[in-house]
């Protein structure tokens, strides 16, 4: 008898968004299964080598994939991950992508520690909605959800989407996000990009 597929909800965005927060606590309000994918890489050793410039490790999503498919037991999980994918023998029923603006950013991954080309590297990214537009192109544009997470709180959020998530509601959290606009308009964009052409060199 074939194995019935499962329905899993992607939280994705940069480093330093509030991914696993967010997901931890939207799994419980659920009731469903967590998965935090940099924890699952480095506890079933499933990555070839870790980059020390960057901070991460070197993995091969296809093993990310079967592993996920793998370890979830239930009809439901939460996957957090900074990069969108499809897990083995499970449906993405949504991505929630979390968002944050750049400056506030840069000041959370700088608490962090994180060193200059890795807040580059990720700055540049919600900057310009990598994030966004890779799940987009993954998931399709009715399947992703984006979030402004900015000065917010992660756990009374998560619940907010857990509500809606349970009357197929979830799309009313989906907001337009410009950051470059946003930015410019208060007058923050120029000292932005003068920080991520400094730290880039």
């Amino acid at each position: 008898m074939r194995k019935s597929r499962r329905s899993v909800v992607m939280v994705l965005g940069v480093a330093g968004v509030g991914k696993t927060r967010f997901s931890a606590k939207l799994a419980s309000s659920l009731g469903a299964e967590f998965i935090d994918i940099p924890e699952l890489v480095k506890k079933k050793k499933i990555y070839s080598s870790y980059d020390e410039k960057s901070q991460a490790y070197l993995v091969d999503f296809r093993k990310v994939s079967a592993a996920v498919g793998a370890e979830l037991s239930g009809d439901l999980g939460v996957v957090a991950s900074i990069y969108p994918f499809k897990p083995r023998n499970a449906e993405v029923i949504y991505a929630i992508v979390l968002r944050m603006n750049p400056v506030k950013l840069v000041e959370v991954l700088k608490a962090r520690g994180y060193p200059a080309e890795k807040i580059r590297e990720n700055v540049s990214a919600e900057l310009i909605d990598q994030p966004f537009s890779e799940a987009v192109e993954r998931y399709g544009r009715d399947k992703v959800v984006q979030v402004d997470v900015t000065g917010r709180s992660l756990e009374d959020l998560a619940e907010e989407a857990a509500e809606k998530l349970k009357l197929g509601r979830l799309r009313e959290l989906d907001q337009r996000i410009d950051w470059i606009g946003e930015l410019e308009r208060a007058g923050r964009l120029d000292e932005l990009l003068r920080f991520l052409d400094y730290a880039g060199g």
